[in-house]
């Protein structure tokens, strides 16, 4: 045997080996990392997508997820374990919080922070999967929006690649985004409780603090928000009474006047005043001069007497889903909600003699 044959064998062997390790289904593999987003807005951010885009995916053990934050309003990348009874509290955690990069092997919940998207730079989150498994994804901010994610062993083959996921997240959020049927229902179901309230309290003009739609894909759900007082800028005289109802099924809203309170469940009303409660469940409050402060707490559209989210019965129309203002005095009277007013979620009531 030659010098050259000898070493040239040396040399394909090695070669052929490492070959023949990487080229077969199931042997090493480099572990990828992919990227999905959080949310979506339009540009004024009176429509906001609550979802995980794609809210399904299917990615092999040891590959990690960067979910990019891309709305205003704010969001959670929550892994909760097997279960585990959904937190109460999001500000809480589940409990604490979790720095990015985090595994999430299904033994211990994973979350990050609530977090809405500053400008300029987006925030991330990160989440490693070591362990196959089918784990459900979830905002601890809108219980209602969640998917799930299918980590599979390195031996098997991955249906999608990440062209194909960032074309379903932007499908999912053009089609949330572009839904103008939300937008004709409502307005008609508007027309029709304007009458409706009038019944109830005279001299009363409705305004609709936000509305939405819940949609779903076969991985879980997702929503559009629209977050707007809906006839928000209104004019009515001394001693007529408006009227705010929710009618967006996942998000809460407030009705807030003059200086916004550091509890924002509770209502409240100062100085001099209070909130009462209607015979037919609504709230009351009566506003005697411009610049008082008054707060509805957190105003939702009717919640079912029992939900996933509560262990006991829940008593009919609770949280509340009205909120009324009887104005005394003429003037002008701006107010907000206070979980949303940074995406423009303003209005005002100019108040006649």
């Amino acid at each position: 045997m030659s010098f050259l044959k000898s070493v040239h064998q040396r040399l394909i062997f090695p070669t052929l080996l490492l070959l023949g390790i990487l080229g077969f289904p199931g042997n090493v593999r480099a572990e990828q990392g992919w990227k999905a987003t959080v949310g979506a807005q339009n540009k004024d951010m009176s429509r906001q997508v609550a979802a995980f885009l794609p809210n399904e995916m299917w990615i092999h053990e040891g590959d990690q997820i960067t979910w990019t934050f891309a709305s205003g309003d704010i969001h959670t990348v929550t892994f909760l374990t097997l279960g585990q009874v959904f937190p109460a509290n999001q500000n809480a955690g589940c409990p604490g919080f979790s720095a990015s990069p985090a595994t999430f092997d299904g033994t211990t919940c994973v979350t990050s922070q609530p977090i809405s998207t500053p400008s300029p730079t987006p925030p991330t989150f990160t989440v490693i999967f070591p362990t196959p498994g089918n784990y459900e994804v979830v905002c601890l901010v809108h219980p209602e929006m969640f998917g799930v994610i299918h980590v599979l062993s390195a031996s098997e083959i991955l249906p999608y690649d990440q062209a194909f996921y960032d074309e379903q997240a932007e499908d999912e959020s053009r089609t949330l985004l572009d839904d103008r049927d939300t937008d004709s229902s409502h307005k008609a179901h508007h027309s029709t409780a304007g009458m409706l309230s009038a019944s109830v309290i005279s001299h009363t003009k409705l305004v609709t603090a936000g509305y939405g739609e819940i949609a779903a894909t076969p991985g879980g759900q997702e929503a559009l928000a629209v977050v707007r007082f809906i006839d928000g800028i209104i004019e009515i005289h001394a001693g007529d009474t408006v009227e705010w109802a929710n009618s967006d099924p996942i998000l809460a809203h407030t009705i807030t006047f003059g200086t916004e309170p550091v509890d924002l469940f509770d209502p409240s009303c100062s100085p001099s005043c209070s909130v009462s409660t209607d015979s037919d469940g609504a709230l009351h409050a009566t506003i005697t001069v411009p610049g008082q402060s008054v707060h509805s707490g957190f105003i939702l559209a009717a919640l079912e007497g029992y939900t996933g989210l509560t262990p006991v019965p829940l008593p009919p129309l609770f949280p509340p889903t009205r909120f009324r203002i009887t104005f005394t005095q003429p003037g002008t009277y701006n107010y907000k909600c206070s979980l949303h007013d940074n995406l423009g979620m303003v209005g005002k009531v100019d108040v006649l003699p």
